[in-house]
C-alpha cells in the first residue's frame, strides 16, 4: 500500500506542476481527474470490500512425510473482488518455533500453503494481520480472518530390528473373569446361590450328586513397562515415538495393557500413562506431540522399575528390554 500511495502523489505532483506552467483546460481536466480518481476508486470499491469473506480448510491430522496444505479462497469467489492480504502464522509445539508467511490475493484466485509435515509434532495455525484495500490500493480497511485449528503429524510406525520375547510375562495365576463371559479356560467349583443356570456343569454335577459351576477365568500376566527418552534431535525423536507407537500397539495386540513412562523435559518428573486401548495410545500420542523439547533432558533409562516384570526401553540410539 505504501508504494501505491507514493506512487499517486509523485503522480498527484507531476500533474500540479504541469498545471502550473500549462493553464489549459486540458490540465484542469488532469488535476480533477487525479484528485477525484481515488474517491472514486474507494466508492467502487466499498461494497465489494465489506462483502468480502474469505473461507480456509485445513486437515487435522496425517502421516509424517505427507503433503499438508492450508487452502485459502475468497469465499463469493467473484472475479472484481478487491485485493487482500493477510499472514498466516504456525507455530511448532514441540520444537516451540514460530513461522510465518505473508499472503497477497484479488479476485477469484486461490491460494495453497504448504505445511511442514517431516517432523511428528502437533502445529497450530493461524491468521493475522488481515486487510482488505480499494481496487488502487490507496485505502486499507480491516479483514475478518477464519479461524483455522491444529494439525497433527503423526510419526511412522518404526518396528525394531528384534522383537522382544514377552516369556517373562507368562501367566503366573489365574483369576475369575469379571462378568463372566467366554473364556478358552475354566474352573470347576461348587455352586454359590447367585450363581447363574447356565454355568452349571450338569454331567459333572449328576456325577458327583452336587451342583459343579464351569467359571471361566482368565490369565493375570505380571506388569509391562515401557519407557523412553523424550530428548534428542527432531530426527531422534522422530524415531522414538515411531518405535513407541508400534511397540505399544504390538502389546495392545498381544491384550496386554501396560504402563509407558518418560520424563518431562520441561520439569525433569517422571510421567506415567496407562495404555489399555488404541484410544488410551492415541491420546499419549497428541500428548507427547504438544510437549516442548529442551535441551538437557537426562535419560530414564538407569531408573529402577521394581513392580515391572517387563521393560523395554526406547533411547535415543537404542531400544532394547531392559528387565
Amino acid at each position: 500500500m505504501c508504494k501505491n500511495r507514493l506512487m499517486y502523489l509523485a503522480s498527484l505532483a507531476g500533474v500540479l506542476i504541469f498545471h502550473t506552467y500549462y493553464t489549459g483546460w486540458f490540465s484542469w481536466y488532469l488535476l480533477m481527474l487525479t484528485v477525484t480518481l481515488p474517491w472514486f476508486s474507494l466508492l467502487c470499491s466499498l461494497a465489494p470490500m465489506l462483502r468480502l469473506r474469505i473461507s480456509a480448510d485445513m486437515p487435522a491430522s496425517c502421516l509424517m512425510g505427507q503433503s499438508a496444505h492450508i487452502r485459502l479462497a475468497n469465499a463469493g469467489a467473484r472475479r472484481l473482488s478487491p485485493p487482500y492480504r493477510l499472514q498466516s502464522v504456525v507455530y511448532d509445539c514441540m520444537g516451540m518455533s514460530v513461522s510465518r508467511q505473508k499472503i497477497s490475493l484479488s479476485g477469484s484466485k486461490t491460494a495453497q500453503l504448504e505445511l511442514a509435515t517431516h517432523h511428528a509434532g502437533a502445529y497450530r495455525c493461524m491468521l493475522e494481520k488481515g486487510s482488505v484495500y480499494d481496487y488502487l490500493g490507496l485505502f486499507r480497511f480491516p479483514l475478518r480472518l477464519p479461524e483455522l485449528g491444529e494439525l497433527l503429524v503423526l510419526p511412522e510406525d518404526i518396528q525394531p530390528i528384534d522383537t522382544p520375547s514377552l516369556t517373562q510375562l507368562t501367566a503366573r495365576r489365574y483369576r475369575a473373569k469379571p462378568a463372566g463371559g467366554f473364556s478358552e479356560t475354566h474352573e470347576m467349583r461348587a455352586y454359590h446361590p447367585g450363581d447363574s443356570m447356565r454355568d452349571i456343569h450338569w454331567k459333572l454335577s449328576a456325577k458327583t450328586d452336587s451342583l459343579i459351576v464351569r467359571e471361566p477365568i482368565e490369565p493375570v500376566r505380571g506388569q509391562a513397562v515401557l519407557s523412553f527418552d523424550l530428548a534428542g534431535t527432531r530426527d531422534a525423536v522422530d524415531r522414538t515415538l515411531g518405535l513407541l507407537q508400534w511397540m505399544s500397539g504390538w502389546l495392545l495386540s498381544q491384550e496386554l495393557s501396560h504402563t509407558v513412562c518418560w520424563l518431562d523435559p520441561e520439569s525433569f518428573e517422571p510421567q506415567t500413562a496407562q495404555i489399555a486401548s488404541a484410544e488410551d495410545l492415541r491420546a499419549l500420542l497428541e500428548q507427547l506431540l504438544h510437549t516442548g523439547l529442551r535441551d538437557g533432558t537426562p535419560s530414564i533409562a538407569n531408573r529402577s522399575f521394581p513392580a515391572a516384570d517387563w521393560r523395554y526401553h526406547i533411547g535415543q540410539t537404542q531400544a532394547e528390554v531392559a528387565v
